[in-house]
């Protein structure tokens, strides 16, 4: 009988060992793959809200996550070094801005805390995409930038976008913080 038990216990502590690693894993996939599309968006076009988003992210993320966001990074910044002329100047600037960034954070760090908070401040709707591990924010917000249309262009060393900039500049214009009420009014 207590055999049985014992496997019982057995089989039920190793579900939810396996269930918790399942989910843990799924997390750092979607905090992954939210931070290489925020990073994306700010490198190509220099948003600073989704510089805001990849940095939150980034210095949440663990150590060993945050070293393979940032060859992500580094890997970018030498696709557009290997371009000819200085049409990639911007974007390899930001890469090298974003790389230093993510040296300094930690899943509990008084960094990662700061940069959810400025995240908060900024862009509520990219911090509950970061907190639900949303990417899909960004594809929907700059659909220019991740289509095949740009994978084409990437191929070929144009410019994913020609207005995409004039777009970010555009919506910065017409984002307008939210104010909260002070306290006690």
């Amino acid at each position: 009988m207590y055999v049985a038990w014992a496997a019982f216990l057995f089989v039920l502590a190793s579900a939810a060992v396996l269930t918790y690693a399942a989910f843990r894993y799924k997390q750092i996939l979607s905090v992954t793959g939210y931070f290489i599309k925020a990073a994306t968006v700010y490198i190509l076009v220099g948003e600073e809200d989704a510089r805001l988003a990849a940095v939150a992210a980034g210095k949440g993320a663990t150590l060993k996550d945050r070293q393979r966001m940032k060859e992500f990074v580094a890997t970018l910044s030498g696709s557009f070094r290997n371009q000819k002329g200085k049409r990639w100047d911007k974007q390899i600037e930001r890469s090298n801005h974003l790389t230093k960034e993510l040296d300094k954070g930690g899943t509990l760090s008084q960094e990662a805390f700061e940069a959810r908070e400025a995240l908060r401040l900024r862009n509520e709707v990219y911090l509950r995409a970061l907190k639900s591990g949303d990417a899909g924010v960004f594809l929907r917000r700059y659909p220019q930038l991740f289509g095949r249309e740009a994978e084409k262009a990437m191929s070929t060393g144009e410019y994913p976008d020609a207005i995409a900039e004039d777009i970010v500049a555009d919506a910065q214009a017409d984002a307008k913080p939210a104010r909260r009420p002070a306290a006690g009014a």
